[in-house]
């Protein structure tokens, strides 16, 4: 080998040495510095994602608490509420009152399991041939915080045919209590 390297000329000895010296930064390059660097940025993503994480899961808790407080104060509204209070009877009542009971066409009433001592009771109620003002007036009687009663989901279109009219798929829903057996 010393033989050989005595045979180049000065010149192709540093042309030689040039590139023995690059391929050993190269290698040192490839090996040291550049894996540091890319375990450094995957190191970064993984506490940024981590930090993400947290956050997500503070935000699930604040919500977590917000339900936990509004089943409480659901719990609190269905004490004060009349133990012989009745949704469907309730949902008449408001229609008479703002006289749409004889534009109904179906009121279907359901009533979900029992789950942590409530049932979920609703009643889905097909109206038609409705103006607007009379629609508000029962939207408006009909959801009553105090007897934990809302408006879950409604459908509202023009009535076929009847020109300023309105159709109407509404599904209120309360909660019950469990009876206390004795």
């Amino acid at each position: 080998m010393n033989t050989l390297i005595n045979r180049l000329s000065r010149r192709e000895r540093i042309v030689v040495s040039g590139g023995l010296l690059f391929v050993i930064c190269f290698l040192v390059y490839q090996i040291g510095i550049a894996s540091f660097f890319e375990k450094k940025g995957q190191l970064a993503y993984s506490i940024q994602k981590r930090k993400s994480d947290v956050l997500e899961m503070k935000l699930l808790q604040q919500e977590y608490q917000q339900m936990r407080t509004d089943q409480r104060d659901i719990q609190e509204r269905l004490q004060s509420r009349s133990p012989d209070f009745n949704l469907f009877t309730f949902v008449e009542q408001q229609m008479n009152d703002v006289r749409v009971k004889d534009r109904v066409s179906a009121m279907n009433p359901s009533t979900s399991q029992w789950q942590e001592g409530l049932r979920q009771t609703e009643i889905k109620i097909q109206v038609e041939k409705i103006v607007l003002g009379q629609l508000i007036d029962f939207l408006v009687r009909v959801e009553s915080f105090d007897k934990v009663v809302f408006v879950q989901r409604m459908v509202v279109q023009k009535s076929r045919g009847e020109k300023g009219l309105l159709d109407a798929q509404i599904t209120i829903l309360t909660f019950e209590k469990r009876p206390i057996q004795g």
